[in-house]
């Protein structure tokens, strides 16, 4: 585990790639439980007032396990799925300490605005970040230009957004 969570951390610093994980289930599915558990239990933590985050993860998790499968076979690159889904829920488990205290700091003012603040600002860049090593992670798995895996990355981001809103989970009340 020591070794996988080194790599996950080189594949953080721009060191390596996903293709040097193991590609092993159990590690992927160890990935994918870290993640959701420390996502809802630092959502619960740090955004109380917002009861749907655990089921969010889930959904959310699900569906970009769904997004990698598809998007790898499309790209004849099936064999790639456990490093690549691996490296992608690795590092998002890494990462998640940091990003939902920082996400809950940037809050609305009392007219419902978000003001430039050091927190939104390390947030987007953190968001930037994200976004880039994620690309990053495609483009070592499908072997297709930057810009491509980075548009592949945010659809699917985008995918996650709209299933989790057609569920209704998240949603204020009515």
């Amino acid at each position: 585990m020591y070794q996988t969570i080194q790599t996950l951390l080189g594949i953080l610093r721009l060191q390596r790639g996903p293709q040097d994980l193991p590609s092993s289930s159990s590690l992927l599915a160890a990935c994918v439980i870290a993640l959701i558990a420390l996502q809802g239990g630092l959502g619960q933590a740090f955004i109380p007032d917002d009861p749907s985050i655990f089921p969010q993860a889930v959904v959310s998790g699900a569906v970009t396990l769904g997004w990698l499968y598809l998007l790898l076979r499309l790209f004849n690159r099936g064999a790639r799925f456990l490093q690549t889904a691996t490296a992608i829920f690795g590092i998002a488990a890494l990462l998640t300490p940091i990003s939902i205290p920082l996400v809950s700091a940037v809050r609305p003012d009392d007219e419902g605005m978000l003001t430039l603040s050091v927190w939104s600002l390390l947030a987007f860049a953190l968001s930037v970040y994200l976004i880039y090593l994620n690309a990053r992670i495609l483009r070592e798995a499908i072997e297709r230009p930057m810009f491509q895996c980075v548009l592949l990355f945010l659809a699917g981001e985008m995918l996650v957004f709209s299933v989790v809103l057609a569920t209704g989970i998240g949603l204020p009340p009515a």
